[in-house]
């Protein structure tokens, strides 16, 4: 009976373990979870939604919270003049980078190139920035200031992450000290690109 009662222990206790590794399969952190929470709860509010496009709508940029192929974006964007954003996307088996230009705040138009990239160039960015652990990474730091830029990287891919069952993830900081997010930010800024320009994909 006392056996019995052990073997039903152990099974319960069995189930209850793989139950919790289920939902958090890359046993992270309670802070890491919380943080995926937020940024999850604040990106399915719809006037959250709607200030992104709206943000967005100067830089003639798609809001990431409503794509639908897989996506990468680095936006820079200095508190004084000079703003800029390279997005890479997959789009039916070609890869294409767009990169804007805009001078200044006062600059509606900038300057838009579209580049084709590699497959080992896109293939760099996303296992670079799976190294670096991008889709558990915190969203926001605490380091504010007036004069400096602020950096945004965020991504939209339609096979959920592994580890935190998400589509969407983003970073963004203000004028970072952080080596390991500016690295994951160079991933895209530094990608090299070739020389004929493309469009129409």
């Amino acid at each position: 009976m006392q056996k019995a009662f052990q073997v039903i222990l152990f099974l319960f206790f069995s189930i209850h373990l793989i139950s919790c590794q289920e939902q958090n399969p890359c046993l992270l952190s309670k802070e890491v979870l919380d943080d995926i929470q937020m940024l999850d709860s604040l990106a399915t509010l719809p006037e959250v939604s709607q200030r992104d496009k709206e943000w967005l709508k100067p830089y003639n940029e798609p809001s990431m919270l409503n794509i639908n192929r897989e996506t990468y974006r680095f936006m820079w964007m200095s508190s004084f003049d000079t703003t800029l954003i390279d997005r890479i996307e997959e789009i039916d088996g070609h890869y294409k980078l767009t990169r804007r230009v805009f001078a200044s705040h006062a600059d509606t138009i900038g300057v838009t190139t579209e580049y084709e990239i590699q497959k080992s160039d896109w293939d760099t960015i996303v296992n670079g920035l799976a190294a670096y652990n991008f889709w558990t990474y915190p969203f926001a730091s605490d380091r504010r200031g007036l004069d400096g830029a602020s950096w945004v990287l965020e991504a939209y891919k339609p096979v959920k992450d592994k580890c935190t069952n998400k589509n969407y993830h983003r970073i963004q900081q203000w004028s970072p000290i952080d080596t390991t997010f500016i690295s994951m930010c160079d991933l895209l800024y530094k990608l090299k690109r070739d020389t004929t320009s493309r469009s129409g994909f």
